[in-house]
């Protein structure tokens, strides 16, 4: 489980490391810059390993719900790059939108084992 969620913690760390140059040159507003956006999902909960596997299951949960803001965020940044006619953008905005479909496919196959030893065998 580790080395798995090690190799798709990477996979999210490249896809910012690629977004860098389209931000510097498209800006970017830095937290707190007057952002008007209404709050958003946090992981704090995810700052520590849930013990035992009701807390795997909820752990799971919690990176599903965040994988699912990451792959909409990118079918948000795949429609401005379409808009804005940003060939590139949109290539890596797909490329990146499918590895978290992979990603988000890992999860729920997670979350389908683990939910009877955490809900049947825990409870």
């Amino acid at each position: 489980m580790y080395h798995v969620c090690d190799t798709l913690a990477k996979m999210s760390e490249e896809h910012v490391r690629r977004l860098e140059p389209v931000a510097r040159r498209y800006g970017e507003q830095a937290a707190g810059e007057d952002v008007e956006e209404p709050e958003r999902l946090h992981a704090e909960g995810l700052a520590e390993v849930r013990e035992g596997p009701v807390g795997l299951l909820r752990d799971l949960q919690d990176l599903y719900v965040l994988g699912t803001l990451v792959q909409t965020t990118w079918t948000a940044v795949a429609q401005a790059a379409q808009g804005a006619r940003d060939r590139e953008l949109l290539e890596l905005a797909h490329h990146c939108e499918g590895e978290t479909g992979r990603q988000l496919s890992w999860l729920n196959t997670r979350l389908k084992a683990a939910a009877p030893q955490a809900l049947l065998v825990a409870g």
